[in-house]
């Protein structure tokens, strides 16, 4: 029998936040699931566990792998899924037991390719208060001409500085079976910030009905100390470029609507995120060295065409001037200006 839902478990030297989570999806009120473990070449003792747990339930299949990241794991996962969706969970989060039930049912309802609902983000040391998240928008469930007229000119960026509706999380979205594999081939295992923006601009691209569970936050987003690091990435603008042409290489593929413009807008936004948060986390630095990291962002020829190409027409009368500022490499009046802020 077609399982309702395969939910597809990443899994990577999880030991600590394996139980938890299996026990959340085990407890599910909709019976008719497969659960796919994706061992990603791990080597603690999640690895066994994995096994452990399926010898447990035939419900439950491993994939064991070499080591490729995240989205080549939950990849593999895709392609052996079996269900007539799919749905993900991170194997460190846990979920509610309605969740699928309730996804399952409300896409089943309207004949929906995707359907939505939030998450809530959960701090292991508590240093953070809880708070949910949703997709914004102002109806429920699309067709393909309401998608294209209302959802996608405001999907990635709607004019405001990181004025994103699109929630890219993976782990929030069932999405039929048939529709996952065919873009699997579209998602590119080297990009590593953005992982899943790639994967739900595919599928809301390529959908032909969404539908979205307001007010419902089933996921639990669990921000573990080892994940919030305060580092500063000497990578990072390598990462978001590979991301920004990733999702504009979807755009172009699917011809269906040219995000391209909004694409660029985000990359603007998480650039000067960056910025801001360099001289935040590098605060012992001198002024020069966050000049020089400054200069190295600003210098590059994807940054100068963002300041001079977006679109944003809603930014606030503060971030007209970071730009400004940027735009002119007025470096000390950027550090001066965020030392305040987050003095």
């Amino acid at each position: 029998m077609i399982p309702k839902v395969s939910i597809v478990i990443p899994v990577y030297n999880m030991e600590r936040y394996l139980p938890r989570c299996m026990k959340s999806v085990l407890a599910q009120t909709l019976d008719e699931i497969e659960i796919i473990l994706v061992d990603d070449g791990g080597s603690d003792s999640s690895v066994g566990m994995c096994d452990d747990y399926a010898k447990q339930d035939a419900r439950i299949r491993v994939i064991h792998k070499p080591n490729g990241g995240l989205t080549s794991a939950w990849k593999a996962g895709s392609q052996a899924a079996c269900g007539e969706y799919i749905g993900y969970v991170d194997s460190d989060d846990y979920i509610q037991p309605d969740m699928y039930e309730r996804l399952y049912e409300e896409a089943v309802k309207e004949n929906a390719d995707i359907a939505c609902c939030g998450l809530k983000h959960v701090y292991e040391l508590r240093d953070h208060e809880e708070w949910t998240e949703q997709m914004e928008f102002t109806r429920d469930v699309f067709t393909p001409e309401e998608l294209k007229d209302e959802m996608f000119p405001i999907l990635i960026n709607d004019g405001r500085f990181f004025g994103r509706h699109l929630q890219p999380n993976r782990v929030t979205k069932l999405v039929r079976r048939q529709l996952v594999q065919r873009n699997l081939p579209l998602c590119d295992d080297k990009v590593s910030i953005g992982e899943d923006y790639q994967f739900s601009l595919c599928m809301f691209l390529d959908a032909r009905k969404v539908v979205i569970v307001r007010d419902f936050f089933p996921y639990i987003y669990y921000m573990n100390a080892g994940s919030m690091t305060m580092k500063y990435d000497d990578a990072y603008m390598d990462k978001i470029q590979i991301m920004k042409e990733n999702l504009s290489r979807i755009s172009d593929d699917k011809g269906i609507y040219d995000l391209k413009p909004q694409i660029t807008n985000d990359f603007l936004c998480l650039t000067i995120l960056h910025i801001k948060g360099g001289i935040y986390k590098k605060k012992k630095e001198s002024y020069w060295q966050h000049r020089r990291d400054m200069a190295s962002v600003r210098n590059r020829a994807d940054v100068e065409e963002a300041l001079y190409g977006h679109t944003m027409t809603k930014l606030t009368m503060a971030e007209r001037l970071f730009v400004f500022l940027l735009r002119h490499r007025l470096y000390f009046a950027i550090y001066l200006a965020v030392r305040i802020y987050f003095r």
